[in-house]
Parts: structure tokens; sequence; C-alpha cells
């Protein structure tokens, strides 16, 4: 199903890909924090990148792949060790930073499989409420096609740029990108699109990050000039593959027009541009910095960058072999497993939070704290409340150093077919996996090596209880009508 009506904009699109291919400005140096905090509400930028692994930031141990943007945002920030996603896909994920729900609560455990209803409340709309202006740029992915309640301009943003299915986000040239409910033609040809846009364009002159950068920049500037406070949810699709063309395309399905300075780098094709991916992602975070310092605004806001779960699973090859994308950077950091496992190699991510004058620079905290965690310390930051209905716990003390924070006991994770789930309780992490349990002392065995179920039947019987108690799984709607 297209969207309801289409219009053409080349010279919007060619507006937006001039400012975005621009040199990136040298990156701001903005003042020391101190730790008093404001009682201003802070403009609010949400950075997610999509299936970037936490080895693959310099400031968690990267070598390879330089990131010196997200790194500098980590030295002036608070740098999370053990910020885990709320799901080990991307659905999910945002579902439960969108709702503040873990994913056995939200309408989504698994990507596409359901879609967001009138009655759940998000973080735009909570944020709205308290006198936002509220956008979304970039991937969305909780919606379907056939129910417009869904949509991301339904669920409190006032600006939506993007892509609203998760599977036409995998095309970094697509024909046309949703602006609203409308459609924003694009110069790339998608010979016999499929679905929502997906395929494989045979003419590619529009990346979408340039597009996505510049609408993300666009509503910054008018927020800025407006002196309103604002939420940008800047959802991109990088590092994404295109899982479409990562069998028949040289790039291996990491399509970026320039490999930068990767160019000449002794790698495969496929591993020079999923590099250049990083870099670009890294270069994006830059000119935003630089934005918001000539705007005025930079001490006004709070950036947080994450990435939505693990380093991806996905095989291609690498120097004269195959193996998994994964490994080619150590994007898991060491941690078990990848994207989609519920080992903390699909889960742990790279997670900072930056707030000139509020958050103290330079510092790392090893607390725990998930997507749900956020949603609840946004909506404290904005200056409500935080909702005790849902499955998050402000973390707002730890950021200004103001007041007691102690993290939730139980974190909880589970596949769509419950053939994964998982229960983080202190010390101890249980991961059921098809009819095998698996007990780890993650204090003592963070990469999730040894297994003491055999041991610790009291500590698998409490684990086990949580688990059954928190799953409320929902029925699913089916599909129909080409969604």
């Amino acid at each position: 199903m297209h969207p309801r009506s289409v219009r053409s904009s080349l010279a919007a699109l060619t507006a937006f890909a001039i400012t975005a291919c621009a040199p990136t400005p040298p990156p701001a140096s903005g003042p020391r924090a101190d730790t008093s905090a404001s009682r201003v509400a802070p403009n609010v930028v949400v950075l997610l990148a999509d299936d970037l692994g936490i080895g693959e930031v310099g400031a968690w141990g990267q070598r390879e792949v330089a990131t010196p943007h997200i790194d500098r945002l980590a030295t002036e920030g608070l740098r999370f060790t053990e910020f885990r996603s709320s799901a080990a896909v991307c659905g999910p994920a945002r579902c439960s930073f969108m709702t503040g729900l873990h994913n056995g609560r939200c309408r989504l455990d698994d990507n596409d499989i359901d879609y967001l209803r009138d009655a759940d409340v998000t973080l735009a709309e909570r944020l709205r409420g308290v006198g936002y202006a509220t956008a979304l740029v970039g991937k969305w992915g909780l919606s379907w096609e056939s129910r417009p309640e869904s949509w991301p301009q339904a669920q409190g943003f006032d600006v939506f740029f993007g892509y609203r299915d998760q599977v036409h986000a995998h095309n970094f040239y697509p024909e046309y990108l949703l602006d609203g409910t409308d459609s924003l033609r694009t110069r790339n040809v998608v010979p016999a699109p499929r679905g929502m846009g997906s395929g494989s364009a045979s003419v590619r002159l529009d990346y979408a990050p340039d597009l996505l950068r510049a609408r993300a920049f666009r509503f910054v500037r008018e927020q800025a000039a407006a002196r309103r406070p604002f939420f940008l949810f800047w959802a991109t699709n990088l590092p994404h593959i295109h899982n479409e063309t990562r069998t028949t395309q040289p790039d291996g399905g990491y399509e970026t027009p320039t490999l930068g300075p990767y160019a000449d780098r002794p790698w495969s094709l496929p591993k020079r541009s999923y590099a250049a991916q990083i870099h670009r992602l890294d270069t994006d975070l830059g000119a935003l910095r630089a934005l918001l310092d000539s705007l005025g605004a930079a001490r006004q806001t709070m950036i947080v960058f994450l990435s939505d779960n693990g380093a991806t699973f996905l095989r291609g090859p690498h120097d004269g072999t195959t193996e998994i994308i994964g490994r080619w950077f150590a994007g898991t950091a060491g941690y078990r497993g990848f994207k989609g496992d519920l080992y903390d190699g699909g889960l742990r991510v790279p997670g900072i939070v930056h707030w000139p004058g509020v958050v103290a620079p330079g510092r790392t905290t090893d607390a725990r704290v998930d997507f749900t965690d956020l949603h609840a310390t946004l909506v404290e930051v904005a200056g409500s409340r935080a909702p005790t209905e849902i499955t998050g716990r402000s973390f707002l003390p730890l950021l200004t150093g103001r007041g007691s924070y102690t993290p939730r006991d139980v974190q909880v994770w589970y596949s769509p077919d419950r053939r994964q789930s998982a229960v983080l309780a202190g010390r101890w992490k249980a991961v059921w996996m098809l009819d095998t349990l698996r007990l780890f002392d993650v204090e003592q065995d963070p990469g999730e090596r040894t297994d003491l179920s055999a041991r610790e039947p009291r500590v698998v019987a409490r684990l086990d209880s949580i688990r059954r108690a928190e799953d409320q799984r929902v029925r699913h709607p089916s599909r129909a009508g080409g969604d």
C-alpha cells in the first residue's frame, strides 16, 4: 500500500543534499560542564544507530575504524558500560523505547509483527504534552501501512521524515521517503520495488542519510529560531546492511557514496564500505554538534547516543573468506552472541549521555540501564514526573549527581516465539535458548562462558519464576491487505 498522496520536490532534495554533503565543520569546543542541574528543560536529541556493535566505537576499544566525534561525546559526557537494548532486534527495541515497556509487555516482540495503537502512550506524546516540538527523522518500524493510528504523526511526532517500514529502510537509495503522510520522490530508480519501496536501486543519485541529516538540521534550526524546546529522535539507518542486496552487489549491501578514509585499506569492498558507513555516522554526529554550537543551542541540548542492538550476525566476504560481519571489527567487544541473541553480544550497546552544565564530563558508570529507563529519564528531564506504569526507572539522579539512584533489580528479554528468553538479576543472568538453559555469574564471567545452572538450582528457579511472571505476551493480529 502506497502513501495516500505523492509529491515531487527535486529542488528540495537538491537543497537537502547540498547541505548534507557540505564539509563537516570542526567540532565545537564547548565550555566545561559543572554539576548543577538547570531548571530549564533542555532540548533532547537521541541519535540511534542501526546495528552498530559496542566494539565498533573508539570509546569502547575500536582501533581500526575512527569515531572521533562519538569518542569526544563520551569524553565530554557520561559513558555507560552496561547500557543494554531492550531487545536484540530493532522493532522491539524501538517499541520499548517509545512505550517504556519491556518486550514481554509492549506490542512488538519481533520486527513487523504488530503496530502501535491509539491506546499506547509514546515518549513523543509525553514530551509534546509538556510543550516540546517533536520530530522523528529516519526509521520508525512500529507501523502497519493499513493502520494510520500507528503512523508516527499519530503517535506524538509533529514532524516525520524517513521510513515508516523497516524493510524500506534497508534501501539507502530509495525511490521515495515519507514526509509526514506524503511521499517525497527522489531521483533514484528502483526497478520493480517490492512492498513499501524495498528493492535495489539501478540509478543511485540521492543518498538517504544525506536527506535525513538535512531534514533533521532543518528541524533544529526552525526550533532554535522559535526558541521552543525540541525532541529530535534521529533514527538513522546507518550502518545497517541492505539485506536485499548483500549477496548480489559488490559492496555486500553496505551502500555508501564514498569509501572516505577507507578507500585504500587492504580489505574487501564490503568491509571498507561498512567502515565508511560508520565513518558517516560519526561525521553526522560531529555536524550536529557544530550546528548546535553555531545556533547558540549547544548548552541547552542533551544528546543521547545509542545503537538499537548488538553487531550483526550476518556473513560477508572478509579478506578472501566469508565470516560473521560482526567480527570484522570486533563488534561485540568479546561478549557472547550477536544481534538476535539474548547474550550480551546482542544486547549491550554503546550508550552516552551528554548534557552541558549538568552531566560532569569524563565520567563512566556501570549502572545497568536499558531503553525503558531512558524513556522514564527523558520524561523527567522534560519536567514531568517519571511514569509509574511503565517498566523503566528514571536515572536522572545519575546524570545530575543529585539525589539517590538505584537501578532496577531485574531486566527481562523475550524472543517472539519464546525460543529465547533471558533474565538478569543482580550478579546472575539466565538465558533460555530452545530447550537449553544456561546460568552465568556476569560479575565474574561477563563473557557468559561458564554455565553454572547445575550448581545453582535455587537461582535458576528464582529467575525462571521472574521470567514467567513478566511474560505478558499478547496475541498479534493477522496481517492482510498488503501489509
